[in-house]
């Protein structure tokens, strides 16, 4: 566990060391991002650093302090979550207490809030009044995707990071490192994830690569006027009904990547595989723009058919029979 582990984020990462080895130690952080960023881990070990007793390498990774926090084991390091939808009053108001007496065992005691914009509206008013009165060597790290919703006051006492993408370069060999997928999987799982991680390897993991392959053969043969085919390719590989809506969801981000593409005439920024690109280029020429809309709406028309219960066959049948209607024109 080091700083090393945190990737595409080198000045970031810089602030933090510095903050460290300089004993710059602020009261409070914002660790702003995507879900799958990275932004946990950053504070994880940022959380180490801080209390690590090594002179030089810090966090160390083998000092007492050093390997209780990697098990998370360290009672100066303490963590808030959620509980269902909200960070709560009553957790607000049991870690005052906690923070209102001395670190047990190092010198700081870092508590850090995961999904910190959740906290009520109540909960981030005593927030606040811990940050503007506070108590001891407490470090206060907030996880955040939307730090936005959190009262500009307690944003103005924190220092505020914001994690980005990383570059495809980055990805592509940590993907390659740490995962045993071929290359064509790893550059899809990179074309979705849009510069996160933690989604790429979501998506490897959940195996959507195999199942857009064959919502690709699907389209294929369904944008060849080949409907039977296709429905025929749908009875075989979709099941239930969460399968089905899944693929409609699959149709309507490929038909916005036709739109994307009539509107910037680049590959470039189209979120699908290189074979995909290709029909996506050659079936932009040959629809209009504004058909392209209608089927959109016609495909959420059938996602709302299938939340009233009728039958998910006969929709996606509708569905493939208004597709060709409309594309031919």
């Amino acid at each position: 566990m080091s700083f090393n582990s945190i990737l595409g984020q080198p000045v970031l990462v810089q602030s933090l060391k510095n903050a460290i080895y300089n004993s710059m130690i602020s009261n409070a952080y914002i660790f702003n991002g995507a879900k799958g960023c990275g932004k946990k881990t950053a504070a994880k070990i940022f959380a180490a650093g801080i209390n690590c007793i090594n002179d030089k390498e810090k966090p160390c990774g083998f000092c007492a302090s050093c390997r209780k926090a990697a098990i998370n084991a360290n009672p100066d390091i303490i963590y808030i979550r959620p509980i269902g939808n909200n960070i709560k009053i009553e957790q607000i108001r049991e870690l005052i207490g906690i923070t209102s007496i001395k670190p047990y065992e190092n010198l700081y005691r870092v508590v850090i809030l995961e999904n910190g914009d959740k906290m009520n509206h109540a909960a981030q008013d005593a927030f606040l009044k811990t940050l503007e009165e506070p108590e001891g060597n407490n470090v206060f790290i907030i996880i955040t995707e939307n730090y936005n919703s959190l009262h500009q006051t307690i944003i103005s006492r924190c220092q505020a990071f914001n994690f980005k993408g990383v570059s495809k370069d980055i990805m592509r060999d940590y993907l390659i490192k740490n995962f045993n997928h071929s290359p064509e999987k790893i550059e899809f799982a990179m074309e979705k994830s849009n510069g996160i991680i933690g989604r790429a390897i979501e998506i490897l993991d959940n195996e959507e690569i195999i199942s857009d392959d064959i919502y690709y053969n699907l389209i294929s043969e369904l944008l060849q006027n080949k409907r039977v085919i296709a429905l025929s390719i749908y009875d075989d590989a979709i099941k239930t009904k969460e399968e089905a809506l899944k693929f409609l969801d699959y149709l309507i981000h490929w038909f916005r990547n036709i739109l994307l593409f009539k509107s910037v005439g680049e590959d470039k920024l189209l979120l699908v595989r290189e074979k995909e690109k290709k029909l996506v280029k050659e079936y932009s020429i040959r629809i209009k723009e504004k058909n392209v809309y209608m089927i959109i709406d016609m495909i959420k028309q059938g996602r709302r058919f299938m939340d009233f219960n009728i039958s998910t066959k006969n929709t996606m049948d509708s569905i493939f029979l208004k597709i060709l209607e409309v594309f031919n024109d």
